[in-house]
């Protein structure tokens, strides 16, 4: 009986124990399933629209009058209207470039199509009447582009702020550079601080553009909203890091791709990351490439005066190298690279160079085909100063770039000055020591 009783009371806790197990495994299973459903979900609602706002007085989309501060979706074909002098309408295309539009411009949305991964976005707009100021983030993608139309002429745009004034017939490049071509297929690269007549399709003497053309009041209006624009950006972007909640923590460990997204968010070291990717199936590689370029796209915007940002911005750089061999988009991430350094030289962030110039040096061999005339000229207005301050990172990066880059001439830093000092009074006093020593014998 004893025997009995307790054969039955086993018997009783291998069934509990049989039961919760079952338990444990359905919850898995319907969490697994919940998550997969909800990523889907939100994949899928994501809103990949433009917007349009009139910030002052009055404009129109489709001949329809448009409310100030109420954001209008976008479609190709639209056509908007700022009416009035004193009227100010701004685009918010959703890759985070802006265009804003100045009293009596008129434009027609020829192209607005971005992917439900963001991986793919094409963005175009002629320009009818009046002016423009825009701000493009450097986005990648082989089969992204954002261009912009006007007399004739096509403007091709990356990491580009630069206005086109059809009524003072110039386009002026405030930062980086632009590619203008002719409907004759003339093409022509445009640099900042070169301003570009229209109907003549040639350069303005920088004095002339200064004293007769350029508008002050609307430069400082769009750079001040620029900015604040960004700062908004910056917010959002730190918003979306900090809230890793356990639905996030629960997607990372079933997909190997919010895996890695989770790390290249919150890891404070790239190792980190590179053990995650080493993990990835090959098979997969793709599909996980295609995730952290859609997520890419939200740090495209930072600036290297923002380092924390901007060394997430290098981890993704970094992680996409290493997950899909290819050449051209490569070699856009290192273009990007070498607008951001351009900046860099004027905020002077010593931690952000030497990100930079590592992720350069990965990709040493890729360089030679990449048009760098814009870093060149960037490089030689930075001061001697400052050349010397930096003297270590320029010429790490010289040693990086093709021989016929021109850097400019690099002096030698405090320290060295102060060795090559002491090096040369040792010489010195052995030399006079040696002539002492003979002149006694």
């Amino acid at each position: 009986m004893r025997g009995s009783s307790q054969f039955i009371l086993s018997d009783s806790i291998m069934k509990k124990i049989k039961n919760k197990f079952i338990l444990i495994v359905i919850w898995v299973i319907a969490i697994i399933v919940f998550s997969q459903v909800f990523i889907a979900y939100s994949n899928n609602n994501k809103d990949t629209n433009s917007y349009v706002n009139l910030v002052e007085w009055t404009a129109s989309i489709n001949d329809t009058k448009l409310e100030i501060n109420t954001k209008k979706v976008l479609k190709t074909g639209d056509k908007i209207h700022v009416i009035g002098e004193s009227s100010l309408a701004v685009i918010e295309w959703w890759d985070g470039s802006l265009t804003r539009l100045w009293g009596n411009t008129k434009i027609s949305i020829e192209q607005n199509q971005i992917s439900r991964d963001y991986t793919k976005i094409n963005i175009s707009f002629e320009l009818l009447a009046w002016k423009t100021w825009s701000n493009v983030v450097s986005f990648i993608g082989k089969d992204s582009s954002f261009t912009q139309n006007f007399s004739g002429i096509e403007a091709w745009v990356r990491g580009t702020i630069f206005e086109v004034d059809l009524e003072s017939d110039y386009v002026n490049v405030v930062d980086h550079q632009i590619t203008l071509e002719k409907n004759t297929w003339e093409q022509v690269i445009v640099e900042e601080n070169t301003p570009f007549k229209i109907s003549t399709f040639s350069l303005i003497e920088i004095w002339e553009f200064v004293n007769k053309f350029q508008d002050a009041t609307w430069k400082q209006v769009n750079e001040s909203y620029d900015s604040i624009y960004f700062d908004q950006l910056k917010e959002a972007l730190q918003n979306s890091i900090d809230k890793q909640s356990l639905y996030e923590k629960i997607r990372a460990w079933i997909s190997p791709s919010y895996r890695l997204l989770y790390d290249l968010d919150t890891a404070e070291n790239y190792e980190i990351v590179e053990k995650t990717i080493s993990k990835i199936e090959d098979s997969k590689r793709e599909k996980v490439y295609n995730a952290v370029l859609s997520r890419y796209q939200d740090f495209n915007f930072v600036a290297a005066s923002d380092y924390e940002f901007y060394k997430r911005k290098i981890f993704y750089k970094k992680a996409l190298v290493a997950l899909w061999d290819d050449q051209l988009e490569k070699e856009q991430l290192l273009r990007s690279t070498a607008f951001d350094i351009e900046t860099i030289v004027s905020v002077w962030n010593r931690e952000a160079l030497n990100q930079s110039i590592e992720f350069l040096a990965e990709n040493k061999e890729l360089l030679e085909n990449i048009n760098l005339n814009f870093f060149e000229t960037a490089l030689s207005n930075i001061s001697s100063d400052k050349l010397s301050e930096f003297s270590q990172q320029f010429m790490e990066l010289q040693s990086l770039l093709p021989s016929s880059f021109q850097m400019p001439e690099i002096p030698m830093s405090l320290d060295e000055i102060k060795k090559s000092a002491e090096w040369q009074v040792k010489w010195f006093l052995n030399d006079t020591q040696s002539i002492i020593d003979k002149l006694r014998k």
